[in-house]
């Protein structure tokens, strides 16, 4: 175990898809589309819904204000381009994430590190958050969680859409997660594998380290300071 490098942080904030769920973000997302847009295609024709759904998307994205969550940013853009009522749509996606939502599990690889490293983790009494870009509810969250044979509830924080009012690269996303485990920024390893996304804890004081596989936003690589490179195995290996 490398002692020194252990011993810089009390705790360590994880991404999920393409850290530690094996995700090719391209075939999640059309894969994606082809499961949920039939649960509207009783309201709506295909090119509207998927247009409201990418649109709703990006204004999660966007969204930077307290007095909301990143979810009801979502609602407000989606039912404001389809007409659609808002119970209707969110009891169509609430289905949707509790009946078909787990098929997307088989385009996932497995990560065997994921699990060991939070078990290592927790045996070091370090702090262990989900650090996930926030644009899906608790629900679908949990079912992911579950992808990389893990618990929701084993991380002392996990962001969501429902609590959370801003998305990743802003500052203040990273910031709330450290409020919540109580945690300066200076004590936090960021671990991620987007450029943007998540190398973007270094504007808060975070280290960085960046995985090697799935890499995402490339053409911001050198935007953020990245303190560390490699796989999970080898983080493992450092903490191990």
């Amino acid at each position: 175990m490398d002692s020194d490098f252990v011993d810089s942080f009390d705790a360590f904030f994880f991404d999920l898809d393409g850290t530690l769920i094996g995700l090719p973000d391209d075939a999640f997302e059309v894969d994606y589309v082809k499961l949920i847009t039939p649960r509207f295609l009783e309201y709506l024709d295909q090119t509207t819904f998927v247009t409201a759904l990418w649109k709703g998307t990006e204004e999660m994205l966007k969204h930077n204000d307290p007095s909301s969550n990143t979810l009801e940013a979502f609602f407000k853009s989606f039912t404001t381009l389809t007409g659609l009522d808002r119970d209707l749509t969110y009891n169509q996606f609430d289905q949707f994430y509790r009946m078909e939502f787990n098929k997307l599990k088989e385009i996932c690889d497995p990560v065997p590190e994921a699990r060991q490293l939070v078990d290592r983790l927790k045996s070091l009494e370090k702090k262990i958050v989900l650090a996930t870009q926030p644009i899906f509810p608790e629900i679908a969250t949990r079912s992911r969680c579950k992808w990389s044979d893990m618990e929701f509830d084993e991380f002392d924080y996990v962001s969501h859409a429902e609590n959370s009012t801003n998305c990743k690269p802003v500052p203040d996303y990273f910031l709330h997660l450290c409020e919540k485990v109580n945690v300066a920024p200076s004590r936090v390893l960021m671990v991620g594998n987007d450029f943007l996304f998540d190398m973007a804890a270094a504007q808060v004081g975070m280290k960085t380290w960046m995985i090697d596989r799935y890499q995402g936003n490339t053409d911001s690589e050198g935007m953020f300071n990245i303190d560390y490179k490699g796989s999970l195995a080898e983080l493992l290996d450092r903490i191990s």
